[in-house]
């Protein structure tokens, strides 16, 4: 990869870590509106979530990751 390449990766990545998403958005507002106390809980639900969809990519990965060494390597 090319210096050029590389650093227009890097500065679109950047670009796209800063923007903050919905949920983000969404737990400010919610802070804003009702206050820090009444955040908590959403803030709870936000992290089960995020976890939860991590854990579902992270075995989808694996499993494709184990058919493909089974396809690469043979059957035993």
């Amino acid at each position: 990869m090319i210096i050029e390449s590389w650093f227009a990766f890097v500065i679109a990545s950047a670009v796209l870590l800063v923007i903050p998403g919905p949920t983000i958005l969404a737990v400010i507002s919610y802070s804003v509106t009702y206050g820090r106390r009444a955040n908590i809980p959403l803030v709870a639900a936000v992290a089960l979530g995020d976890s939860t969809a991590l854990f579902t990519s992270l075995v989808g990965f694996g499993g494709i990751a184990c058919q493909a060494l089974r396809t690469v390597e043979g059957d035993r």
